[in-house]
């Protein structure tokens, strides 16, 4: 558990810097959501940052001061807010390396690449005249779930149309 403590102290610490740098008032539910969105330890949408405060936080917080406070950390660097069509997913930024993940284009699923390949190269990845602050890679696709649901759809609908074939 002491590993977890460090990153969200450090995380503490610069986000009191950047409310200090930017005169922004340092609320005890900026810093609650800051500490229960890491203990989230992956990906989460706002609701399931509102389920965890519920069930972790000392305070009681509107879904717009998530929303809020998530976009602040965003800003911060804090937190990733990765694009999805289906709703905001984030996930606290604990290091700088670069990250790859992959995404179901059917359900909307997200997932870490967790090989060193595609952060190898995201690494090495060098933009002339141009400072890269996140090397964030998305890769789109269908998870394992959603091949083998489609082809068992597939396997109906072809059985269908032989019964069909068959009427005839």
């Amino acid at each position: 558990m002491e590993k977890k403590q460090e990153p969200l102290a450090s995380l503490r610490d610069r986000l009191t810097l950047f409310l200090t740098e930017r005169g922004m008032r340092k609320t005890p539910e900026r810093y609650e959501v800051l500490r229960v969105a890491g203990l989230a330890g992956s990906i989460f949408t706002i609701d399931e940052l509102m389920k965890l405060m519920q069930q972790e936080g000392n305070f009681r917080v509107s879904r717009a001061t998530l929303f809020n406070s998530m976009e602040l950390f965003c800003e911060a660097g804090l937190t990733i807010k990765h694009p999805l069509a289906t709703a905001a997913h984030y996930e606290i930024r604990t290091d700088s390396n670069p990250k790859a993940y992959v995404i179901c284009r059917q359900c909307s699923s997200i997932a870490k690449v967790s090989t060193g390949t595609a952060r190898l190269a995201l690494q090495s990845l060098h933009v002339r005249y141009f400072n890269i602050e996140a090397k964030l890679l998305y890769m789109y696709g269908l998870c394992r779930k959603c091949q083998a649901k489609n082809r068992q759809e597939a396997k109906k609908k072809q059985k269908s149309t032989k019964q069909d074939n068959k009427k005839k």
